[in-house]
């Protein structure tokens, strides 16, 4: 298996080396930089008869610094990192490592409530009839974490309704299994499984080795409607099985070479449609998931899919099986960046394909510009409530406990009360009821404080659905 994986490797690297570049392809992707300037830089991976034929990047990495993209550029791809750990997976099962229609208590023996009597297969499917929003905050947000505790969290988890529903959960339990049965890191576990063995040298899912390469800086919409550098950077403990994996254009063309040859016994596995969704994302329109990939439909041909986004990072990475041609788009800018990936990829498929493109530039570009107006309308409108908080701020600075959560920090930062959660922090707005306070954590989501009060004192805040009692 090894020697074919490093065969495999080899020749991938090659077709990348001797691959011609599409002029028709460098035009569309210099035209929409040049029309949509929030694309700080975009990155593109191009795979056509089953072989690495194109990778490049447009823009810049670092616009303050004025260093150029290239096609070996570091981007984070966010939850498109699900097909890669649900590759890792089926390859265990195909090894008989582990059994993917086992209850996972089989691994997690810690889990002794409902969850532990779900299958693998079930998380991996975003079919799991249990939510656990502690567990996604941790691991994508605060990075306030142990294996341990996540192990422990899961008994705590609350029941959902059956059937598929997206979220990360599954792919974090999936890394907690990989771990007891490989012994390993789940990242070190990819290394070992996927990375290495296609040549995948410049992804990575730890934070920290990405930036001793070359990454982009992520770039996020400010509340003017500005792309501006982005204040929340990922750390090791931020990167999660679920969305945690750094990558470049030109592995990428690896990765999707790999997927489109089904090159080791797991892939198709991971590939075949185990659940019936609806779901449709600009001219992608799915009716299957696998194990981190849509079974969709594109004007006609069968395409495997996932997308990725976080604050400051977007992604597109898709494939045609029959027609053996893949499309990976990435990007550091967030925003509406990703219905521009989408955009870009649908154009680069009508060209391999040889067929008239359909997709509008200056339509899109009325879109976005109708959204940017949008948005700051709405920042605007926020920005003329009234004041509720009634009491001086120095009343609500303080430490505030959640068992599930962690510790919440309100503390005054100038004269702006912020909210912090581990790595993550935001700024106190105006809302609309008594003693409450709006704020946006994580960033871009905005979600509600409400302060009960003991007397004159603070005696507890309630965060959405959640209460974090005050401790000082």
């Amino acid at each position: 298996m090894r020697t074919a994986f490093a065969l495999l490797a080899v020749l991938l690297t090659a077709a990348c080396r001797t691959a011609a570049v599409q002029p028709d392809i460098d035009s569309i992707l210099e035209r929409v930089l040049r029309e949509v300037p929030d694309l700080k830089s975009v990155g593109v991976a191009i795979v056509r008869d089953g072989k690495p034929y194109y990778a490049a990047a447009y823009g810049f990495a670092n616009v303050e610094q004025q260093s150029r993209a290239t096609a070996h550029t570091g981007y984070y791809i966010a939850s498109s990192t699900k097909s890669y750990t649900g590759l890792a997976c089926a390859m265990l099962a195909a090894r008989g490592r582990l059994d993917l229609d086992a209850p996972i208590v089989k691994y997690l023996p810690e889990v002794t409530g409902d969850a532990g009597k779900i299958t693998l297969r079930r998380f991996l499917t975003h079919t799991a009839p249990i939510i656990n929003e502690p567990i996604v905050f941790r691991t994508a947000y605060s990075g306030e974490h142990t294996q341990a505790q996540l192990v422990s969290l899961l008994n705590s988890s609350m029941p959902r309704k059956s059937g598929f529903q997206y979220d990360n959960l599954g792919y974090v339990v999936a890394s907690l299994v990989i771990e007891r049965v490989t012994g390993k890191p789940w990242q070190r576990a990819l290394d070992e499984l996927v990375f290495a063995p296609l040549g995948m040298r410049e992804t990575t899912a730890y934070m920290s080795e990405a930036q001793r390469r070359a990454v982009a800086m992520p770039y996020e919409v400010n509340r003017q409607g500005e792309m501006v550098p982005s204040q929340y950077v990922k750390n090791d403990q931020m990167m999660h099985a679920a969305g945690g994996i750094v990558t470049t254009p030109a592995d990428l063309t690896r990765w999707l070479a790999a997927n489109i040859n089904e090159a080791q016994p797991g892939f198709a596995e991971a590939h075949r449609q185990q659940v019936d969704v609806s779901v449709q994302r600009d001219a992608f329109k799915a009716s299957g998931y696998g194990f981190g990939w849509y079974q969709a439909d594109y004007a006609g041909d069968k395409v495997l899919f996932h997308l990725g986004g976080f604050e400051g990072w977007r992604a597109h990475v898709s494939f045609m099986p029959e027609k053996k041609i893949g499309v990976a788009v990435v990007t550091n800018s967030g925003g509406q960046s990703g219905v521009v990936l989408n955009f870009l990829a649908a154009s680069i498929y009508e060209r391999l394909l040889g067929k008239p493109d359909r997709n509008q530039l200056p339509t899109l570009v009325d879109s976005l510009n109708e959204r940017r107006k949008q948005f700051v309308s709405g920042v605007a409108e926020r920005a003329k409530r009234p004041w509720m908080l009634k009491h001086p701020n120095e009343a609500y600075v303080g430490r505030y406990e959640n068992a599930l959560f962690g510790p919440m920090v309100i503390e005054q930062r100038g004269d702006k009360l912020v909210a912090s959660l581990e790595n993550l922090s935001a700024v106190f707005e105006a809302y609309t009821e008594p003693e409450s306070a709006r704020i946006e954590m994580p960033p871009g989501n905005g979600s509600v404080l409400r302060f009960a009060f003991d007397g004159d004192a603070v005696a507890s805040l309630k965060w959405d659905d959640e209460i974090f009692q005050r401790v000082k």
